[in-house]
């Protein structure tokens, strides 16, 4: 295996707006061909470059995409967001605090090693090391030991009852070598038990995994997936449409969607998703506008959701007043819709004491977006949208990696992400409990609330899901009314693809899993 892996730059990245995208197809990359002319190479198309490729440091898309296909977990999760085995062949609860997992025998590492109960217990230990300083970390705070019985059993036990246990462990394994560096400076070799490899990085804009042949599930069709990193809409589309890439996923402009639709050598596919869009705010200012909560319902009052998702999103988004997709068994189905109604917006704004001043605004605000052509784009819609209630909005629009850093330090005002991939609802407590400012997890706006705390500690050790919903539910109620997030809408997964790939499935969160059983057809249809 050959690596030519550069100094990785460690980024506790937060999740792009325009998420990952993939590509299938000839690429003169030397692959074999099926018989029909096709290659079987994958060529995916990134918009960004992935962060990092341990799996336990990286918690932006791309990186998370890329991972997918080289390790597995303990467990996974289904396309109905159910949690099935992975490595693990099966596992037991014996108590309310303790889980036994049994592993799959003769489940290989890329480098040919056998994974087994030690590997695993290096991967999570090292997690829990203030070394590491993993963003992971603090999912893992219920842990109180790891016990290997033998090489293909071993136990994990809790402080106390701990619901979103399971989730949790999906989470991609490293050899255990590997597993026990925990220096973020000296990036690990990517090996995995998955079914693709990894060979090598080109630059920063091309990544190369190849199939697996001792995968456990069996080789994949495809030989190999070949990453490239196209920033620009316009080019990713020439790409696409030129053959040079095959497939794209959740990065393809709204606008160009039904041409595409309209080309019969594309295919055009679509579903509702659960990726969740937010505007957010930084509590640490103190004496900022935004620390007042009528200023944020001034502010959610003057957005006009339904003009973005027609005109911005080609109505490819479901409006949403809460971070959980409408199918979830905890989402709060009675949350009142804030409306767009600039008459109220003003009213919450004299209130509060931002009157028009003199210079015809009520106050300044800066907002930060990354530089690619949708997240400008919606970013001058809301600068339009806000300027009518005369708040004057400041768009600094930054390098991904710049933007990412940024909102991890506390660095903005106010700023539009999304998250990817929502399953179980204790992502909540990563994101608004008051301990969970990073590195400790992902409350970028230090958001602090003593009834949200109480609820979400209350919803980890609440085994039973009818109470654990009714918990979350009263959290949603909570969060709906202090709004430190504004709730945006929950967008569609839009994947377009070179005819003849089979096999290809959208998943809610839009992961790439059946990227290990995707090919070309070898005969017309």
């Amino acid at each position: 295996m050959r690596f030519r892996c550069k100094k990785w730059r460690v980024c506790f990245g937060t999740v792009l707006l325009m998420v990952l995208s993939g590509a299938g197809g000839c690429t003169g990359d030397g692959s074999d061909e099926n018989g029909s002319g096709r290659s079987r190479t994958l060529t995916v198309g990134l918009s960004t470059a992935p962060k990092t490729l341990d799996p336990r440091l990286a918690t932006d898309v791309a990186s998370a995409r890329v991972q997918q296909l080289v390790y597995n977990s303990l467990v996974r999760k289904t396309r109905t967001s159910d949690i099935v085995p992975d490595l693990a062949e099966s596992w037991e609860m014996t108590d309310d605090r303790t889980y036994v997992f049994r592993l799959r025998k003769n489940v290989r590492f890329h480098d040919g090693s056998e994974c087994d109960a030690s590997d695993i217990k290096a991967n999570f230990e090292a997690i829990m090391t203030e070394s590491l300083a993993s963003p992971k970390k603090a999912a893992y705070e219920k842990l109180k030991s790891i016990s290997i019985v033998d090489s293909y059993t071993i136990v994990f036990e809790t402080t106390e009852p701990f619901a979103p246990f399971l989730i949790n462990m999906v989470l991609g394994i490293l050899p255990e070598e590997q597993a026990r560096n925990v220096d973020p400076e000296k990036p690990v070799q990517p090996i995995g038990t998955g079914p693709f490899r990894w060979i090598e990085r080109d630059g920063d804009d091309r990544f190369v995994l190849e199939s697996y042949a001792d995968y456990f599930e069996g080789k994949p069709p495809m030989d190999r997936v070949v990453f490239r990193v196209i920033p620009d809409d316009s080019i990713r589309l020439m790409e696409l449409e030129k053959g040079s890439i095959d497939f794209m996923q959740n990065n393809i402009p709204p606008d160009a969607v039904q041409a595409l639709r309209d080309n019969p050598a594309i295919e055009v596919r679509s579903a509702p998703g659960t990726s969740y869009f937010y505007l957010g705010f930084n509590f640490r200012l103190s004496h900022h506008p935004t620390r007042d909560v009528r200023v944020r319902q001034a502010l959610a009052h003057a957005l006009n959701r339904d003009e973005i998702i027609t005109h911005v999103l080609g109505g490819m988004a479901s409006k949403t007043e809460t971070l959980l997709p409408a199918d979830h068994w905890a989402v709060h189905h009675a949350l009142p819709v804030i409306r767009w109604d600039l008459e109220e917006a003003g009213r919450l704004l004299d209130e509060a004491g931002y009157p028009i001043n003199d210079a015809g605004i009520r106050f300044p605000i800066e907002f930060k977006v990354s530089q690619n052509n949708q997240s400008r784009r919606l970013a001058e819609i809301i600068q339009a949208q806000w300027a009518a209630i005369q708040v004057q909005v400041t768009i600094r629009s930054l390098e991904w990696g710049t933007f990412s850093e940024d909102i991890i330090d506390g660095n903005f005002e106010s700023y539009v992400l999304s998250w990817v991939g929502v399953t179980d609802p204790d992502i909540y407590h990563s994101l608004f409990h008051s301990s969970a400012v990073p590195p400790n997890g992902r409350n970028r706006g230090r958001f602090s609330d003593a009834d949200v705390d109480r609820l979400l500690n209350s919803a980890r050790v609440t085994m039973d899901q009818t109470q654990r919903s009714q918990i979350y539910q009263d959290l949603q109620g909570i969060l709906h009314e202090k709004l430190p997030y504004i709730s945006l809408w929950h967008t569609h997964n839009v994947a377009a693809m070179k005819a003849g790939l089979d096999h290809f499935e959208l998943y809610p969160a839009g992961e790439l899993d059946s990227f290990a059983v995707i090919e070309w057809r070898t005969t017309p249809q």
